[in-house]
């Protein structure tokens, strides 16, 4: 049988271990959460839908409690323990393959030293921003073509928190790197995230790489909302993402007629399953590889902490506290 652990039995741990109720195979699945009242959340939440699991399933404070051979650790703690946490976890046990949750770490040193740490156990490991698991967003990065205008704005979403999620499927829809981003447009004020001691930004984000440009924006409205817009010369999409995802197209071979279509927007408790069995599988996922993923998540911290450098006039500051 083979043996998963996650590590941090928050409100995202609980929805991974949701996910692996409905594994394929049996699976034993140990979760580590410093908080008691976390791990009885997460028990909780897996009994909800875990009726028909036929693997093993316990219940941990601590990471030395976990098995020495690990198929696949999924650590879902806060950005500030997690190569604390990774660097624990490995030391502890043999770890084949990991998904870390963004947003990864909040200095620029933790990255490539949990790198270094990876390569030299030969970790493969992924990070999780699943929109690149999406059919749809699969699908659309195959009809795309030409130059992209990526822009996606609304209330209250989380401009520095879930920003990584749409640089990282600007970076798949256009299989583009060396992208170059620019904090001229963030809002002065810096606000108090929902996540007590982490920080969260309003304002705008933009970017561009070859012939394509980014714009993410997130207004100060208390009513969160989001769309997203992808355009190019030959069509346009305008995504309003959700439980009932639906995406307005026009096409310029059709003189622009707008059709409406819906497609499926699974949630993390419908995800994390997918991923583990294909991991087990073939070795590989859908997921961003960490290092692709490590140096989106740096260009887009370095953005913000020299933001802060700037606004701040303090040019030692090496870290941003992004959830």
């Amino acid at each position: 049988m083979k043996n998963i652990a996650i590590i941090g039995a928050g409100q995202l741990g609980s929805r991974h271990l949701q996910a692996l109720a409905s594994m394929k195979h049996p699976v034993c699945i140990q979760v580590v959460d410093s908080s008691a009242e976390s791990l009885a959340v997460a028990e909780a939440r897996f009994k909800e839908v875990g009726s028909n699991f036929t693997g093993k399933i316990s219940f941990h404070t601590d990471i030395s409690a976990l098995e020495k051979q690990i198929d696949i650790a999924i650590v879902a703690t806060n950005s500030k323990v997690r190569r604390r946490v990774v660097e624990q976890l490995t030391a502890n046990s043999n770890v084949k393959n990991l998904i870390l949750e963004k947003f990864l770490f909040v200095k620029s040193d933790d990255y490539q030293a949990v790198e270094k740490l990876l390569t030299e156990k030969k970790i493969k490991a992924w990070v999780n921003c699943p929109r690149r698991m999406i059919p749809f967003y699969q699908n659309l990065q195959k009809e795309l073509s030409g130059n992209v205008e990526f822009n996606a704005s609304g209330n209250s979403w989380g401009l520095s928190c879930n920003g990584i999620h749409l640089l990282d499927l600007f970076a798949f829809l256009t299989k583009s790197d060396n992208i170059v981003l620019s904090n001229d447009l963030i809002d002065k004020t810096v606000i108090e995230s929902k996540r007590p001691g982490y920080i969260e930004f309003t304002g705008t984000i933009t970017g561009k790489t070859g012939g394509h440009t980014f714009l993410i924006a997130s207004f100060p409205d208390k009513t969160p909302s989001l769309r997203i817009n992808i355009n190019t010369a030959a069509v346009r999409y305008s995504i309003e993402e959700g439980p009932e995802a639906k995406v307005w197209i026009s096409r310029l071979d059709n003189n622009w007629a707008l059709e409406e279509q819906t497609f499926n927007m699974p949630f993390q408790s419908q995800l994390t399953n997918i991923a583990a069995d294909e991991i087990l599988r073939t070795g590989n996922c859908s997921l961003t590889a960490y290092k692709e993923s490590a140096e989106l998540h740096l260009l887009f911290l370095n953005n913000l902490i020299s933001f802060l450098r700037k606004e701040n006039n303090d040019n030692s500051i090496d870290e941003c506290s992004i959830t």
